[in-house]
């Protein structure tokens, strides 16, 4: 868990396109198109909190994916933890 941590916050910090976000066969594109672009799409264009309002450090993006905060739901028992992870590098390479 450690190792893919490190190698999604390595391609976070390098600014690897979203598709190189991908470790153990997660696409990390095609869950935050599922579950998150509904209300942060990245066109600019939002239902809820735009893409841009969303926070760049991991540790607090991995906190409201899982727990949830005010009107966004906790994505804990939908997303397993390297999921999470995933998201959260797909955001930070993304903003």
């Amino acid at each position: 868990m450690k190792k893919t941590y490190l190698i999604l916050a390595a391609a976070a910090c390098f600014g690897l396109s979203s598709q190189v976000a991908m470790a153990d066969g997660i696409n990390a594109e095609k869950l935050y198109s599922k579950k998150c672009k509904m209300c942060h799409k990245l066109d600019g264009k939002k239902m809820g909190p735009g893409f841009k309002q969303m926070s760049n450090d991991p540790a607090v993006l991995k906190e409201i994916i899982t727990n949830g905060k005010k009107r966004m739901p906790k994505f804990n028992k939908k997303f397993n933890e390297e999921q999470i992870d995933a998201l959260v590098a797909l955001i930070i390479s993304t903003q």
